[in-house]
């Protein structure tokens, strides 16, 4: 089998590149392009020295190539905290794995010589293009069916964050379960929606809103705020649909802002409708708001 460096070179970079980008969605990692691709280009390099220097025994065992992949997760996601880092290595591995075996099923469905060998791409088709094409995008489906299945394990109901609401200079932070069954929208603006109980925001809310908001199911519509259009103007009123209530309305306004803190990433949200419960949300007070996935996704 004849190998052209430079075309190995490229591949492995492009391969590599499709991992790390994995790599950032698994591991909730930030990483410029720029680092990215310089990532990528160390690992294609350290390919093209295995090759025209055999004699170094050390680039071909275990503990080399451990090396090589913490030097790429260090030069793609820097700065992290020991813990962050581990999850940005763990999750580059299993990006590897991924791409590895859709390599693999690749071979086995068109009886192509399409394989990793010492953690580098190689082939043996005719078309390199066509089987780089088809690599990633086998590697790309298979994770996203990995993910679509492990999410709700890995951002399921009992996930909880930390979550700030802002407004008119002052902030609450309360407790806030990530709930996937939570797909409420401002039909209006089409923002997502968060509800908190009415006692953990009180101190945000003039005291016509929140007798308003107190006794909304009789009062309904008819809200004193001395004129305040200023807070008129953030009342929002929320449909919804649930078992036994099939025209439902959520009392609810518009803060400055909502930032979410997962883990050591925040999420800063300025089109937000925060809704109102005035029932307890958890039974044994581990939250007091309820916010969707989309809040703390890129």
């Amino acid at each position: 089998m004849s190998v052209y460096i430079d075309v190995l070179f490229l591949q492995n970079i492009i391969v590599n590149y499709g991992i790390l980008l994995v790599t950032e969605k698994l591991s909730g990692r930030y990483s410029t392009a720029l680092r990215k691709f310089i990532s990528s280009a160390v690992g294609a390099v350290y390919l093209i020295v295995m090759l025209l220097c055999p004699q170094i025994n050390t680039l071909y065992t275990i503990g080399g190539k451990v090396m090589l992949s913490v030097l790429m997760i260090a030069i793609a996601f820097p700065g992290q905290k020991l813990k962050s880092w581990f999850k940005a290595l763990l999750s580059f591995y299993i990006s590897s794995f991924i791409f590895a075996g859709a390599g693999y099923a690749l071979m086995s469905i068109l009886n192509q010589g399409i394989y990793f060998k010492n953690g580098e791409f190689y082939t043996e088709m005719k078309s390199d293009g066509l089987l780089l094409i088809l690599t990633l995008l086998s590697g790309f489906l298979m994770v996203r069916a990995f993910t679509d299945i492990f999410r709700k394990r890995i951002e399921k109901e009992s996930y909880i964050v930390n979550t700030y609401i802002n407004l008119g200079g002052r902030t609450v932070c309360l407790q806030a379960l990530i709930d996937t069954g939570n797909s409420l929208m401002d039909p209006v603006s089409q923002c997502p929606v968060m509800i908190a109980e009415l006692e953990s925001i009180k101190e945000l809310l003039p005291e016509g809103m929140v007798k308003w908001l107190e006794n909304w199911t009789q009062m309904k519509e008819t809200v004193n705020l001395n004129d305040d259009s200023e807070w008129i103007k953030r009342i929002r009123l929320i449909p919804f649909h649930a078992i036994g209530t099939q025209n439902g309305m959520l009392p609810g306004f518009k803060p400055d802002s909502v930032c979410v803190e997962k883990e050591e990433l925040y999420f800063e949200r300025t089109q937000v409708v925060v809704c109102i419960s005035q029932n307890r949300l958890s039974s044994e007070e581990q939250y007091r708001a309820i916010i969707s996935p989309e809040m703390v996704t890129v």
